[in-house]
């Protein structure tokens, strides 16, 4: 059926298929945009780090979650003759991706002025948390998603009332305004190239990704019944409707201590949530919105929801219009109906007893690949510097100088 995604066939034609992309090995944003971009089709290729012809195993770059389907080589960047062949290297490649803070991409040879220099049609998409331009003491400083988000004034947004904001586990920050931004900018540029015929810099910056993506949340605080504010400008969560202050917009907890959703905004929709919970025929229940009467409406609702399972209201619910789900771990949402009729999710390589999600969104005449195994480190050095444009002798003559490094299993020549 074209509801599903397609096998995995060497046949197969992807969206990006063709498109080539050298990944600067490191954590979080970075690998999941180049995911998206690998899941899709493009080759995409890592170079991990390498020490005297070592692969550095206890770079935890070198094992990250999200590489599936990519390829990996080892280099020791620190060497000129390792510079100097990434330079060729970039001649071949549409995309480079690096996830350094600012300048060290400059001190190691391999900046934007030298690879665009050597090939004009390249995409060079740099990712970090704070940008490369702005503060010098926020430019250069660490950070992590919770840093990002905090500055971008997105981190506000998720606290409920009276609480103190709550990072969402890096949804927001690393691979919202991070990986998912480098995707579409990745994307974007390759569409202009077609165009002008040029590459360009991509500067993608976590803080302007996570506050772009809550754009809509930004307009609403300007004015509107959905969002208000305080007169020291932040959030009202008391008044929101997005904050689980309503009693028709929060999470409740079961017979089983297990949790069900509802945000149920509408009027139509709040009439079928009462009707489920049997309270639509008390004459004088309060108005949805009578704010006076959420936190009475809601201990009502805290005392039934108390009354059945979370699989029981799940099944009672079905097919009403009341905006109620079950709150699912990772794993039983992989084995949800639902979920499973879409084939939302797939076995893991590495793990088939688990599973992961696909990728998305769904393309029906050209999808993405179902997941595919991570590379070992290095596993692929040797066909990959074939590929990208270096004889089968310089690159066994790297080898042998430890400027380059492969994974033991790896034949030490190309067959080609």
């Amino acid at each position: 059926s074209e509801c599903h995604h397609r096998t995995n066939s060497a046949m197969a034609t992807f969206p990006l298929s063709g498109v080539r992309v050298l990944e600067f090995e490191g954590i979080g944003p970075a690998p999941l945009g180049c995911c998206v971009l690998a899941d899709f089709g493009a080759d995409v290729i890592t170079i991990s780090r390498c020490s005297k012809g070592a692969i550095k195993k206890s770079v935890p770059f070198q094992d990250d979650p999200v590489s599936r389907g990519k390829r990996s080589i080892a280099m020791d960047l620190k060497k000129p003759e390792a510079v100097a062949a990434l330079i060729e290297m970039a001649e071949n490649v549409d995309v480079v991706v690096e996830p350094f803070r600012p300048g060290v991409m400059e001190r190691l040879g391999l900046g934007p002025d030298v690879l665009c220099g050597a090939n004009p049609r390249l995409i060079y998409a740099r990712m970090t948390g704070w940008g490369q331009t702005g503060s010098v003491e926020y430019v250069q400083a660490a950070g992590h998603d919770s840093n990002y988000i905090a500055l971008s004034g997105a981190l506000e947004l998720f606290r409920r009332s009276g609480d103190r904001p709550l990072p969402p586990a890096n949804f927001a920050g690393d691979y919202a305004g991070g990986g998912m931004m480098l995707a579409m900018g990745v994307l974007l540029a390759l569409l202009e190239r077609t165009r002008s015929g040029n590459g360009q810099v991509i500067d993608v910056a976590m803080t302007d990704g996570a506050n772009y993506v809550a754009l809509p949340l930004f307009k609403w605080l300007q004015g509107s019944a959905v969002l208000r504010k305080q007169k020291d400008t932040f959030l009202d969560p008391k008044r929101s409707f997005l904050h689980q202050s309503p009693p028709w917009s929060d999470v409740y907890t079961c017979a089983d201590g297990k949790w069900i959703s509802v945000q149920a905004i509408e009027p139509q929709f709040y009439k079928e949530l009462l009707d489920g919970l049997d309270l639509s025929d008390e004459a004088d229940f309060p108005h949805q919105f009578d704010l006076n009467s959420w936190p009475w409406i809601k201990a009502r609702f805290v005392e039934i929801f108390k009354t059945k399972t979370r699989d029981e209201w799940e099944q009672h619910f079905k097919g009403r219009d009341a905006c109620v789900a079950p709150v699912l771990s990772t794993e039983e949402a992989a084995h949800h109906p639902h979920n499973k009729a879409r084939a939302s999710f797939a076995p893991t390589p590495e793990h088939p007893d688990l599973s992961e999600p696909v990728p998305a969104p769904r393309l029906l005449r050209t999808p993405g690949h179902l997941p595919r195994a991570k590379p070992v480190p290095g596993g692929d050095t040797v066909q990959a510097l074939i590929d990208l444009g270096l004889d089968a002798a310089r690159v066994d003559a790297l080898l042998r100088q430890g400027i380059i490094a492969r994974d033991p299993a790896q034949p030490r020549t190309s067959k080609l």
